[in-house]
């Protein structure tokens, strides 16, 4: 009997989409940590153009330079963190067409 269901796949079928649905869940809390993440670093670049206007009224330069520094470093974080999402998505579409042309 147990041959039977290896065969025909009863069980596993069960067990593969368990497997789905728990790689879903994970890949959504990735997603929510990483949106989490870019929007403390959009409010971290907000803080660096404040400090640069209140900088630049003061006239210390090299205080400017190093918030442009800091801004652009953020920006280029917040643009991994873009590609790391997008690929998060993509991930998470192929699971569902996966899904999608295994079930009739």
């Amino acid at each position: 009997m147990l041959k039977l269901k290896k065969w025909f796949g009863s069980n596993n079928a069960s067990k593969d989409e368990i497997r789905r649905r728990e790689c879903l869940s994970k890949l959504n809390e990735s997603l929510v940590k990483l949106e989490d993440k870019e929007k403390i670093l959009q409010s971290k670049i907000e803080i660096e153009n404040e400090r640069t206007k209140n900088f630049t009224k003061s006239r210390n330069n090299k205080a400017v330079l190093d918030c442009k520094k800091r801004k652009s470093f953020y920006e280029a974080q917040l643009e991994q963190l873009e590609i790391f999402r997008l690929q998060v998505v993509d991930q998470m579409r192929m699971l569902r067409d996966a899904v999608e042309m295994v079930e009739p």
